[in-house]
């Protein structure tokens, strides 16, 4: 997928639905809420077309007695609420809406709107932030009781090991299939675990320690699979492990992006596998092709997963599922025969010893990095 800015939007587009939970009172207040995106206003009939979280479209209608009031992005109450016109919403503004479904509608007695272009200034100013005081990488080691994680850098400072310290952080955890911070789900410290990915938001100690404010991570991996038969009518791709040739059904989403390696990235990565296997000169600063490898295959065209076939060698980036056996693809690259091959010597037979059965270069990061 694209490397789409989702934690930016912490608090531009979570803030609505967390402020939706607080403001019905289950006792006192048996409304409904509905969270979503203006798609549609129908000024003669006060009424709107909302796009909501779930996914549904719903038409929400208003009249003289519902409430209708503005919030900054990013605010969880009232508190600076500014009481507007049904005429001063547009679309693309996020609303939450309270009231109760009725026949075909919802009838809101109260509309709360949160402006598009605050959420966009919002997100912008988030996704400046996390540009400035963020970090990513993967997550070698973590420590309960002091609360820390060791985070194998991924981006600017790419190989090397900065600790994290956690105790007043926030987390969030991405749910398979996405990478979009809103889907991202509410966590701990002890969801965390070696070889996740991880982002942290904060700043640096005078001891070279980085305290954070916000972590969100997610357990994904990246395999290699012989493909055996393409389903585009459900959108499945069922194939089989490179290394334990172990039967694996990958799953495609609407997120989902499919690239396909061509001859010459596929010199150029296999070049890059044989540097990172060779020692570094004396003195020498460590180099790592982890986000090289990233950037040369996103920059490649897309492709479609009718352009895949049985016996396609792929690398799929996808949450891990607990049984080992489905895959919710977030990134694929077809195309991985001709790396493979790149790296065997002529006249020799080719062997794929990591557990992957892909070399190390592939073992690229699915979360957004600087």
């Amino acid at each position: 997928m694209k490397a789409f800015p989702a934690v930016a939007y912490v608090c531009a587009i979570l803030s609505l639905a967390a402020f939706g939970s607080r403001a019905s009172n289950p006792v006192q207040d048996k409304s409904q809420s509905l969270v979503g995106v203006v798609v549609q206003t129908d000024v003669s009939h006060q009424a709107l077309t909302i796009h909501s979280d779930s996914g549904a479209t719903v038409s929400v209608q208003t009249d003289t007695r519902t409430t209708i009031v503005r919030i900054p992005a990013g605010e969880r109450t009232l508190a600076n609420a500014v009481p507007i016109q049904f005429g001063d919403i547009m679309i693309g503004d996020r609303v939450l809406s309270n009231g109760s479904h009725g026949g075909e509608s919802f009838q809101a007695q109260r509309v709360v709107v949160m402006p598009a272009a605050e959420i966009e200034k919002k997100r912008q100013h988030d996704l400046d932030d996390w540009k400035q005081r963020g970090v990513g990488g993967i997550v070698r080691e973590t420590n309960a009781q002091a609360g820390t994680i060791a985070l194998e850098l991924r981006g600017s400072g790419a190989g090397t090991r900065l600790m994290i310290e956690t105790k007043k952080a926030n987390f969030r955890r991405y749910v398979p299939g996405s990478l979009k911070f809103e889907d991202a789900r509410a966590s701990k410290f002890d969801d965390v675990h070696a070889g996740d990915q991880l982002r942290a938001l904060g700043s640096k100690t005078s001891e070279g320690n980085f305290v954070a404010e916000q972590v969100v991570s997610g357990a994904f991996r990246t395999i290699g699979v012989t493909v055996t038969a393409v389903d585009q009518t459900v959108g499945k791709i069922t194939a089989a492990t490179l290394d334990q040739k172990k039967p694996v059904t990958i799953s495609i989403n609407k997120d989902s992006v499919l690239h396909r390696i061509t001859p010459p990235v596929a010199t150029a990565i296999a070049q890059k596998a044989k540097g990172d296997a060779s020692k570094p000169a004396a003195g020498a600063k460590p180099t790592s092709p982890v986000i090289d490898v990233q950037q040369m295959i996103d920059t490649l065209p897309t492709i479609s997963l009718s352009d895949l076939k049985a016996g396609d060698v792929l690398a799929v980036t996808g949450a891990v599922e607990s049984d080992n056996l489905q895959l919710v693809a977030i990134k694929i690259a077809a195309g991985v025969d001709l790396v493979l091959k790149a790296l065997t010597p002529p006249g020799k037979p080719q062997v794929v010893r990591l557990s992957a059965g892909l070399p190390a270069v592939f073992d690229f990061s699915v979360i957004p990095v600087n």
